[in-house]
């Protein structure tokens, strides 16, 4: 998909990026660092902790956004078993099977890309298409 060869020629081994964060101004925000990219992953590092990202985490919530455009996704992780309804999260943990909640370390990503903005609803921050206006 399109957006894995965007995010494989804009994210470099050595990058830093930020988390999130809380609310607009990004309260709590933690920075992880890209330690290693191929075709099919890349792996980061944040604390003490390797975090791997395959292509399939960022094609799930492309094709979610082409099959509608609207779509507005939470960012927020739960560190539960079960993911908040309509989050990132969800949609990694159902195209990888994996129960890792790694949602924050995407979002930050793809926006650092260029492909969504973060978009406050309440007090949840989402993600939306890039230059989406409300």
């Amino acid at each position: 998909m399109a957006w894995w060869k965007i995010i494989s020629g804009r994210i470099n081994v050595g990058d830093e990026l930020l988390t999130p964060g809380r609310g607009t101004e990004g309260f709590k925000r933690r920075s992880f660092t890209v330690l290693d990219t191929d075709s099919s992953k890349m792996i980061l590092g944040s604390g003490g902790s390797k975090i791997t990202i395959e292509k399939e985490c960022f094609d799930a919530i492309e094709k979610s956004f082409s099959e509608n455009p609207i779509l507005w996704l939470r960012v927020a992780a739960l560190h539960d078993n079960e993911p908040a309804k309509g989050s990132v999260d969800e949609l990694v943990r159902l195209a990888t099977g994996s129960q890792l909640a790694r949602g924050n370390y995407i979002c930050s990503i793809i926006e650092h890309c260029g492909l969504v903005r973060y978009a406050m609803r309440g007090n949840k921050k989402g993600i939306e298409i890039a230059g989406k206006h409300q």
